[in-house]
């Protein structure tokens, strides 16, 4: 379980999403869209969230053709909000996981995990180890990092200082490394996307697929 210290557990949702959908940062609402994406090019009835947060995006799963939902994140409040927005839509298929993201992290098997956003605060070296515990857990893997040519980390707005703990957590992700330990772990690339966004930083989606399992 994450520890009370942790930054993100010490930042409001409402702040977190007012800064994300802010006209300036576009996050939220692209978030969204490409979540929309990535279920639709991976049609599984077994779906995991990593960093779940306030769930952007799980209004886009048909209950009618999915299992299973699992949402993981480190912050118990993000949890509750998931569980009050989203539970009539998905009923008992939403299970909420309060957790870190680490390599000592088993997850339920899936045939679609997302990380949107979350590499950055795990670090490549730790998301790659996690994905490698749980390999056998996974068929697809499609995760989302920032590429910041053009702009600092945290997006300028009125909530940016709210923020300012998570320097101690995040790091800047090269997609090309993260590909190459990717496969080192035994992941296959699949797919790579980018996505500019109104402020000069780019969303870089990179899907894998784990070797066959048994």
């Amino acid at each position: 379980m994450g520890t009370p210290e942790h930054p993100w557990r010490g930042i409001d949702l409402d702040v977190y999403e007012q800064h994300m959908g802010d006209p300036g940062v576009g996050q939220l609402q692209r978030l969204r869209d490409i979540t929309g994406e990535q279920l639709a090019a991976y049609p599984f009835r077994a779906i995991g969230v990593l960093g779940v947060a306030g769930g952007n995006g799980l209004d886009l799963i048909d209950p009618e053709t999915t299992d299973a939902v699992y949402g993981y994140d480190i912050n118990p409040e993000y949890l509750a909000a998931c569980e009050t927005r989203y539970r009539a839509r998905l009923g008992d298929r939403l299970r909420l996981i309060e957790t870190s993201i680490d390599r000592s992290v088993r997850i339920e098997r899936v045939d679609l995990l997302i990380a949107n956003l979350v590499v950055e605060y795990v670090g490549a070296e730790e998301f790659v180890a996690f994905a490698a515990a749980n390999a056998r857990s996974i068929g697809v893997l499609s995760c989302v990092i920032q590429h910041n040519d053009k702009a600092g980390f945290v997006s300028s707005t009125n909530h940016s200082s709210s923020f300012d703990a998570l320097a101690s957590v995040s790091s800047d992700i090269d997609p090309e490394a993260l590909a190459a330990a990717m496969s080192d772990a035994g992941f296959a690339a699949l797919d790579h996307r980018e996505y500019p966004l109104p402020n000069g930083k780019t969303l870089v989606r990179q899907d894998f697929r784990t070797t066959p399992r048994p």
